[in-house]
């Protein structure tokens, strides 16, 4: 017997449900703002260029394919198609990931960082190129007022298994595990690939309803002339493009340095990283149900303006680290607790929450400016502008140099962002525009960009 349309439904929404929980648990455990920095310094020492040139290059693969397929799949009736293809590069890349850590990393240790930043670059691609096949389907197939609930379950046990994951790889990275480099990280990046599998096959099964088709495609570099062109013509999207490419600054100065200036500043040992793994996926998940509120009643500008001020408490708390004295606050879990242990994991909550709220903003910001019509164009425009934004953290790399000059980054990474809250301020309110944001489309646009900094 076939399904009905109202089973076909239901059917979706538990897969993206178990999805989504699983791909939040497989994102946290190769998160680029503390497991990778941690991996690339035990991998090639303390030089804070390889943790630029790892995060930057993974960043960047969940851009560059939304970029050319945009167009491409408008004229497409089966996407999901694209979905398959896009499980099967990102499975097979995250095994490469684990078999280069597991036995190359201990003597070639070069070769391995080039291998698994070659891999990590595939994974996040696949990525990025099933983005726009997974929300179609989510889109054509959740109706518009569960959307929202889709969303927050997703990132709510999602949220929850990060979570405990974050005491787990405290455990496995710590002395108390008896596993020393590279047999922590291979086992961890194992375990990645299993929940990876897990979340990207539960989608394959998914029921793609019939879409709305385009008769032509606009081609890529008409797009782009026509999008500057707008952006010539419209200040506020020069300002909202402006706002973005001064966040990704402020991130890229500030996010995946975090974790290396704590082993070297701060002298703390790699146990921490699962601590602040858990702070920062914990308020990131939960801070989304706060944030979808704020967008339906407040509007997005002013949900920007209040998660970025998170990110400008986070900066001005990171700045204090090394004023504050080692007072030992105890012991829990094995790891002994000081005063500027309690407040990189503070640091770490308040940019989790932070960066979810601006980059579902954002996304929700950029869809009530751009008219349904001509979305395409301003889509391709902020993929274009925000892409080369990827490789920040490298340019932050050479700030820091072999000096460690963290502190100056992260005061220039301050300055960025206080710029970037000018400009939110400086920001048409759409709350009462043509096409205000929902809750449910606030938490569905921040889909449309990985957490990327």
């Amino acid at each position: 017997m076939s399904e009905t349309v109202e089973q076909r439904t239901r059917r979706n929404f538990g897969l993206g449900v178990f999805n989504g929980s699983f791909w939040l648990l497989a994102r946290a455990l190769t998160d680029p703002d503390t497991i990778l920095p941690a991996f690339a310094v035990a991998l090639m020492g303390d030089n804070p260029l390889y943790v630029g040139l790892l995060v930057s290059v993974v960043n960047a693969g969940w851009f560059w394919p939304p970029l050319l397929t945009t167009s491409v799949m408008s004229t497409r009736q089966s996407r999901h198609t694209y979905y398959k293809i896009s499980a099967v590069v990102r499975m097979a890349a995250m095994v490469a990931v684990w078999a280069i850590t597991r036995y190359v990393a201990a003597d070639w240790p070069t070769i391995a960082f080039v291998g698994v930043a070659l891999s990590y670059l595939a994974y996040t691609s696949g990525g990025g190129l099933g983005l726009i096949p997974f929300m179609s389907v989510v889109t054509d197939s959740v109706p518009p007022e569960r959307r929202g609930a889709f969303f927050a379950m997703r990132y709510f046990f999602g949220g929850l298994m990060a979570f405990g994951a974050g005491f787990w790889v405290k455990w496995l990275l710590g002395e108390h595990s008896g596993l020393g480099f590279p047999e922590n990280y291979a086992r961890l990046f194992g375990a990645a690939t299993i929940v990876a599998a897990i979340a990207l096959v539960s989608w394959w099964f998914a029921y793609e309803p019939r879409h709305k088709v385009e008769t032509r495609s606009l081609p890529l570099s008409a797009q782009l002339v026509r999008g500057w062109r707008r952006a010539r013509r419209e200040p506020n999207f020069r300002r909202f493009m402006l706002s973005r490419v001064m966040l990704a600054v402020a991130m890229g100065l500030f996010t995946p340095f975090i974790i290396p200036y704590a082993f070297s500043g701060l002298g703390m040992t790699e146990a921490i990283v699962g601590l602040a793994l858990a702070a920062k996926v914990l308020s990131n998940s939960l801070s989304n149900l706060l944030w979808s509120r704020l967008s339906a009643v407040r509007g997005n500008r002013y949900l920007l303006l209040v998660a970025g001020s998170l990110e400008v408490l986070a900066l001005l708390l990171v700045l204090s680290l090394p004023l504050l004295p080692r007072a030992a606050l105890g012991s829990v879990l094995g790891l002994q607790f000081d005063l500027p242990l309690v407040m990189l994991l503070v640091v770490m909550a308040a940019a989790g929450a932070g960066e979810s709220g601006q980059f579902t903003a954002h996304m929700a910001y950029l869809l009530d400016l751009a008219p349904e019509r001509t979305r395409s164009v301003y889509m391709a425009t902020y993929y274009l502008v925000v892409l080369p934004m990827c490789f920040m953290p490298l340019a932050t790399a050479t700030i820091i140099g072999a000096q460690g000059r963290y502190m100056v980054a992260f005061a220039l990474g301050a300055v960025a962002m206080a710029v970037t809250m000018l400009l939110y301020r400086r920001l048409a309110d759409l709350r009462n525009g043509p096409q205000p944001a929902t809750a449910a489309s606030a938490v569905t646009a921040s889909r449309l960009e990985p957490p990327a900094k």
